[in-house]
């Protein structure tokens, strides 16, 4: 499988515009991707007046990316827009959904994995622990999918996590983002070490997890 790369870094680059510098600890480059850190935050990192509303902000702007479909097989879909790309595999077996975008984005996400049939969605894979990847496994756990990831996945979602310095503006207001640890109903069920196979609608998935990269969780998942 394939995946348009090149636009999925342009879609990043449409969210966030202005004049503002991003800077903050080496642990923000292991938490955001590099071209949200190059982009700039002014219009809106101004107007939040806490971690909280920062986070909502950013948020927000991953969420007014448009969502693109386009059909990798005649079984395989992806989505792509409001925080990276969401795949699904469908099928008799039901459907097999590789991260699920953004909080916000839950209403989109919803209607495009239901406009693919009424097989229910039996797994949710996590592609690493940032909340881009994971805000929607409570929904659709509570569906009945099964969320599984890397073990470290489920540490990390599990711990607090605190970004002192996110934004200085020419005031020099200074912004932070702050992370709760995920609610229970959000942490993957079913967990690997190493690798993992799933078989499902006449394909096998291959779960592999690759040594510390972007975060110390991330795992390809190959068709």
């Amino acid at each position: 499988m394939k995946l348009n790369f090149l636009q999925k870094k342009t879609s990043r680059r449409q969210m966030l515009r202005g004049s503002a510098t991003l800077a903050g600890s080496a642990f923000l480059a292991h938490l955001i991707p590099p071209t949200l850190l190059r982009a700039s935050a002014a219009g809106y990192a101004q107007q939040a007046s806490s971690p909280a509303e920062l986070l909502a902000s950013f948020r927000a702007q991953f969420n007014a990316v448009p969502m693109k479909m386009q059909k990798l097989a005649d079984n395989l879909t992806m989505f792509d827009g409001p925080g990276g790309a969401v795949v699904a595999l469908n099928g008799p077996d039901g459907k097999f959904v590789v991260d699920t975008f953004v909080a916000p984005a839950w209403p989109k996400l919803k209607e495009a994995l239901d406009g693919l049939g009424n097989a229910p969605v039996k797994y949710v894979i996590d592609t690493h622990w940032h909340f881009d990847h994971t805000d929607n496994n409570a929904h659709l756990h509570a569906a009945g999918a099964t969320v599984l990831a890397h073990e470290n996945t489920k540490k990390r979602m599990s711990e607090p996590h605190d970004l002192p310095v996110l934004y200085r503006g020419a005031d020099g207001a200074l912004a932070g983002l702050h992370f709760d640890p995920s609610p229970a109903e959000a942490l993957p069920q079913q967990t690997f070490a190493t690798s993992y196979q799933l078989q499902a609608n006449g394909e096998t998935l291959a779960l592999q997890h690759v040594a510390p990269a972007h975060t110390d969780s991330d795992i390809y998942v190959h068709f």
